[in-house]
């Protein structure tokens, strides 16, 4: 996808990168809430929301010792690669928590500037609004929306490779679990969402609903993620990906250590000998009609309706540097 992008300057260091699709899809939701009065500010500010999600992936990175390579921002939301070799399971719990983490202050921020041009009351309804009278208001409450549904998606749906399936994969290493266990779980919990947001999305689009194409976009991406991680587990190259590539060498040093003869798969092997120059985060999609991850915040892809900015679906592309044949990086959403 990097090669379909171009570079936009860069925040705190990090460069920024914008898919050749988004002004396009930026531009089409913005039209389709046009009837609101703010598409075109309401989708800036999901741009904003997903930017800073990811800058929370980098953040937390940089605390660890891992450098951030870029930010992408594409139609399904936002990627951070970062370089993150030798990144440990609890490692990758903080830097994948804190894309999630990001939209609390926001969160916090709209509903202060709600509660201050509204009378004192917050709301998640535009019940009795007129854009006309309550323009402030009504844009807190769309962004109010479009902050719980990135939050909610990122944080709550364990599909490869969102925030949530990377916290979820580093508990079950953490417990103990063997990486190629803890790969076919995730795959088995992935499929069932993955098609329930294909259904989602064909009723959506059937439905006329705005934006519905990028929730099918949504579901076909984590879809390929699925797979990608599937045939990793089958051809035991799990160890190129960063998410399991430290818990596997930690294992195999300690099987060394205690003299125990275990039975490794000699790909496998060959595999964290390649992964020591890599591991790091994804990045994360958004609840707008966004997404992203190298180091992975995920946020679904939204829709922007007259009312505002509702989830249509979130954030991200998932796979490691050397799995793309590229620079040791890896994405979080």
């Amino acid at each position: 996808m990097e090669r379909l992008s171009m570079p936009c300057g860069s925040v705190a260091g990090v460069p920024i990168r914008v898919h050749f699709m988004l002004p396009l899809v930026a531009g089409l939701a913005a039209f389709s809430a046009a009837a609101s009065g703010f598409g075109l500010l309401a989708v800036l500010f999901a741009i904003v929301a997903v930017l800073v999600h990811e800058m929370g992936h980098v953040t937390a990175a940089r605390r660890c010792g891992f450098a951030p390579d870029h930010i992408l921002l594409w139609p399904l939301g936002g990627l951070a690669y970062i370089s993150k070799q030798g990144i440990t399971p609890r490692e990758q719990i903080f830097v994948s928590g804190m894309g999630p983490a990001t939209h609390v202050p926001m969160l916090a921020l709209w509903a202060g500037i709600l509660a201050a041009t509204n009378g004192g009351h917050v709301t998640l309804s535009t019940a009795g609004m007129w854009y006309s009278t309550h323009f402030v208001p009504v844009m807190c409450v769309a962004m109010l929306m479009n902050n719980l549904a990135m939050l909610a998606f990122n944080l709550l749906v364990p599909c490869i490779p969102l925030d949530c399936s990377q916290i979820f994969v580093s508990l079950l290493l953490l417990c103990g679990c063997e990486a190629g266990l803890a790969a076919k779980i995730m795959v088995i919990v992935s499929v069932p969402i993955v098609l329930l947001l294909l259904l989602f999305g064909i009723w959506a689009w059937m439905g006329g609903t705005s934006m519905a194409s990028l929730t099918v976009m949504m579901a076909i991406w984590l879809g390929v993620q699925t797979w990608k991680l599937h045939q990793a587990r089958m051809q035991g190259q799990l160890a190129h990906m960063p998410l399991f590539a430290s818990a596997m060498a930690m294992k195999t040093d300690g099987s060394s250590s205690s003299g125990a003869a275990a039975a490794v798969d000699p790909g496998a092997l060959a595999g964290v000998a390649e992964a020591s120059g890599l591991l790091k985060e994804q990045a994360t999609p958004w609840a707008a009609p966004w997404g992203s991850q190298p180091m992975r915040s995920a946020s679904p892809p939204w829709s922007l309706s007259p009312a505002g900015v509702a989830p249509a679906r979130h954030d991200v592309a998932w796979q490691s540097g050397a799995a793309r044949g590229e620079q040791p990086t890896s994405l979080c959403t």
